[in-house]
């Protein structure tokens, strides 16, 4: 589906309700970083990430029982491959969490707005405009300078990096849904996808804290103890996120993302970064260098300049799209 088809189908109205919706979830994800990292500090990632999705799952569920008709399989096949790329990323930036702060982590989660639209350039066909490579390089600007910044390591940064590739990924993925697929299918098998790989992945991981090879030895930054009590706190922090940044989140960006070219939800999405510092400085008194800011600036620049004019439609030659933004 391309960006010239999306957004010649709806009307004024309808795209203003989608770029609030988009927006609304864009404030609850910047709300929920300091919230994880809180909720994780002390409880097993993986049991943590299985338990939200899974609520969000069951809040869900009744919504595709109304559907009456069965998911087709290129819908559960579609979903799947979104899911795992959802589960890759919230499990790397739950564990970056663990390492770096929230505001960091937020920033390099949001560097998914400059991977969009090259992804989409190798994987889509997209045509890239001249204000990408602008965007791109006060980006990785800001991601040196944000990187030698006190309060980060290799570890939580690279996680936090992973996450920001495979949200990329995921947006892709869902802007080549089957043109007939139902939103709330599609949501559903996502969230599902990734509350099973948590699950599988937590006894796993456990095991290997009792494994001295080679293998179990790389992996044990990431191997968690199985759950042992359930604390008020990580279950309110699971409720929250998983009824409201999970189940509605991807719903509306399922629902969204028929509405709005993939640049509009970079570009609104772009706000979770500067939110989540935002919070975390609120909330919980993170405070970053005058380095870590500057580098901050840059990355959310970048972001802004990216998204902006970010992709061409399909087909449509570069020359021709750069003319018509220099208009």
């Amino acid at each position: 589906m391309s960006d010239q088809n999306v957004t010649s189908t709806p009307d004024k109205r309808l795209r203003l309700t989608a770029d609030a919706a988009l927006f609304g979830i864009a404030l609850i994800w910047g709300l929920t970083f300091f919230m994880v990292k809180d909720a994780t500090r002390d409880f097993p990632v993986l049991a943590f990430l299985a338990l939200r999705f899974t609520l969000a799952t069951l809040v869900m569920l009744p919504l595709v029982l109304r559907i009456k008709r069965r998911p087709h399989r290129s819908e559960i096949m579609a979903g799947v491959l979104a899911g795992l790329l959802v589960s890759i990323s919230y499990i790397s930036q739950t564990f970056a969490l663990r390492l770096i702060g929230a505001g960091r982590t937020g920033f390099f989660t949001g560097l998914y707005v400059i991977m969009t639209p090259f992804l989409a350039l190798i994987l889509l066909r997209h045509r890239l405009t001249t204000r990408v490579f602008i965007g791109a390089m006060s980006a990785l600007s800001g991601l040196l300078l944000l990187s030698y910044a006190p309060g980060g390591n290799l570890l939580g940064d690279g996680l936090a990096v992973l996450c920001a590739l495979t949200y990329a990924l995921q947006i892709l993925a869902v802007e080549k849904f089957p043109a007939g697929a139902d939103w709330r299918i599609m949501a559903t098998v996502q969230l599902a996808t990734v509350a099973i790989t948590c699950g599988v992945l937590l006894p796993i991981m456990a095991a290997v804290q009792s494994c001295d090879s080679g293998v179990c030895m790389a992996l044990r930054p990431f191997a968690d103890p199985l759950p042992t009590a359930l604390p008020l706190s990580v279950l309110t922090t699971a409720l929250f996120t998983g009824i409201f940044a999970s189940g509605l989140a991807l719903s509306v960006q399922v629902w969204g993302q028929r509405i709005l070219p993939p640049s509009d939800t970079a570009l609104i999405f772009a706000m979770e970064s500067p939110l989540s510092a935002l919070f975390s400085a609120i909330f919980k008194g993170e405070v970053l260098t005058a380095q870590a800011l500057a580098g901050c600036a840059l990355i959310f620049l970048g972001m802004l300049i990216t998204a902006f004019g970010s992709l061409a439609p399909p087909g449509e030659p570069l020359a021709v799209q750069e003319k018509l933004e220099s208009a």
